[in-house]
């Protein structure tokens, strides 16, 4: 009984510490996406910007930026995707464990269950036994 309370210990123990890698996962993608959006939102700006400006060192310092964002934009793009992946990944094992420490869990509670049914029924042989010990000494005794 006492290895499966420790085994039940042990799967909570991996729940918890998936569910943190899980939630560490998800702060990635949202900074990654928050990211993503203050990058678009900077691309959008110049390239409304760009038509409007007269000045050539403008238009050519704008065009620079431009050009030195789009590849910040891919590789955001390319690390979303493999912390999704990561993420789906660690939800996937996240599920799983909490699958195997919900049936420990159960396993250990129809056990715990089992045996209090066990010494109930014990005791109340016992306290059967007794009574019928008791009886019949007094019908022993009533006879005599």
């Amino acid at each position: 009984m006492k290895q499966l309370l420790r085994l039940c210990q042990q799967e909570e123990k991996k729940l918890s510490q998936l569910g943190r890698q899980r939630g560490e996962a998800q702060q990635r993608i949202e900074a990654i996406t928050q990211q993503q959006h203050n990058l678009n939102r900077m691309l959008h700006e110049y390239q409304q910007h760009t038509p409007k400006i007269a000045n050539s060192l403008l238009l050519q310092n704008s065009t620079n930026l431009q050009l030195a964002l789009r590849p910040m934009q891919a590789r955001l793009t390319r690390q979303e995707i493999l912390l999704q992946q990561e993420h789906r990944r660690v939800d996937g094992l996240w599920r799983q464990q909490l699958g195997r420490q919900q049936g420990i869990k159960w396993l250990y509670q129809k056990r715990k269950q089992d045996k209090i049914e066990l010494n109930n029924r014990q005791e109340q042989k016992q306290l059967d036994d007794l009574a019928s010990r008791a009886r019949t000494n007094r019908s022993q005794s009533d006879e005599s």
